[in-house]
């Protein structure tokens, strides 16, 4: 191995080194509670070295961020290499999100935090142009579902693709922010679980869209 391909590679080491660190404080802290002196103290590095890999916390965030886009996509590619009609893939697509926000919740918490800030609050970063990149073609695919369904009569056709791609958003990050933020409250309160508030949320989606008319 060569001088510049080991230093690539330790350069590499320490930047997913520096993002898991920044993942288990936020699953510890949330999003707002990490800051870059917990992340040197935890990472045994100075924050004059943090800041060589990530030149601030919006940087960091957007690469955690770009890093879960990048691992969601790869769930829709190899679920699309199956057979669906329109409507079974845009629903295939929509059970993905969630199972991968349920399993990843720190990719919730980091993409939720990015989605709620206003654009004049947030840095253009690399990542962040990445990751733009990555959620585009993840929504073109819901898109494609939505075109095919409507064209073969299992989507309804009166309805418009991309409110409906946005009201699909709306509805996984407002049913997992209940589900995370309120899950005990609903339980004890109102004797509600997790799951029956998740399978009542799909069922709307599936309501809205399926063509019972076939």
């Amino acid at each position: 191995m060569g001088i510049q391909e080991r230093k690539a590679r330790e350069k590499q080491h320490r930047r997913e080194t520096i993002i898991k660190a920044a993942k288990k404080i936020i699953l510890k802290s949330g999003v707002e509670g990490m800051s870059m002196n917990q992340l040197a103290e935890l990472t045994e590095l100075n924050k004059a070295t943090l800041y060589l890999y990530y030149s601030n916390k919006d940087d960091l965030i957007d690469a955690i961020v770009y890093e879960g886009l990048t691992l969601l996509e790869k769930h829709f590619q190899e679920a699309d290499q199956q057979s669906f009609t329109g409507f079974e893939s845009v629903m295939n697509f929509i059970h993905l999100m969630f199972d991968f926000y349920k399993q990843y919740p720190v990719y919730f918490y980091t993409m939720n935090h990015q989605e709620r800030r206003n654009e004049a609050e947030r840095l253009e970063t690399p990542y962040a142009k990445k990751g733009n990149e990555t959620a585009s073609r993840l929504l073109e695919r819901i898109a494609k579902g939505l075109e095919q369904g409507i064209k073969e009569g299992s989507v309804r056709k009166e309805i418009d693709i991309h409110a409906v791609i946005i009201l699909i958003q709306a509805q996984i990050y407002g049913i997992l922010h209940t589900i995370y933020a309120k899950e005990d409250v609903y339980q004890d309160v109102l004797h509600i679980e997790a799951e029956m508030i998740e399978k009542s949320g799909l069922e709307m989606i599936q309501y809205y869209l399926k063509n019972e008319e076939k």
